[in-house]
């Protein structure tokens, strides 16, 4: 059985480690809404509520996890422009499955490898 990583987040959980809970259809259309009613109250053109998204992604996942999280505190975490990529992938990915399918046959030549 494959363990699954534990993430710590100075902001979240007191700081204690904690699994990454499943993203989900329902949550992303949550962190839409609420990035969508933000939008307007704060007169936000397209361009800011693109660059808000990824806040509201993770701010989602991490009210799951601790309810008194801030989008605030979270903002001042995720500081360092690689710290928001790894938190945002790892919350985004988190219960994905992969959905390709590979039957290419042993010994089959390729278009590459024909010759």
């Amino acid at each position: 059985m494959v363990e699954l990583i534990k993430y710590t987040v100075k902001c979240v959980n007191k700081g204690k480690p904690f699994k990454m809970p499943n993203w989900t259809v329902e949550k992303h259309e949550q962190a839409l809404a609420k990035l969508g009613a933000d939008q307007k109250k704060n007169n936000w053109d397209n361009a800011k509520a693109d660059n808000e998204f990824k806040y509201y992604v993770i701010h989602e996942t991490m009210l799951e996890i601790d309810p008194d999280c801030t989008m605030e505190d979270l903002k001042d975490f995720l500081r360092h422009p690689q710290t928001l990529i790894e938190l945002f992938n790892a919350v985004f990915n988190a219960g994905r499955e992969n959905i390709y399918y590979v039957n290419f046959p042993k010994g089959r030549k390729t278009q590459s490898n024909k010759k």
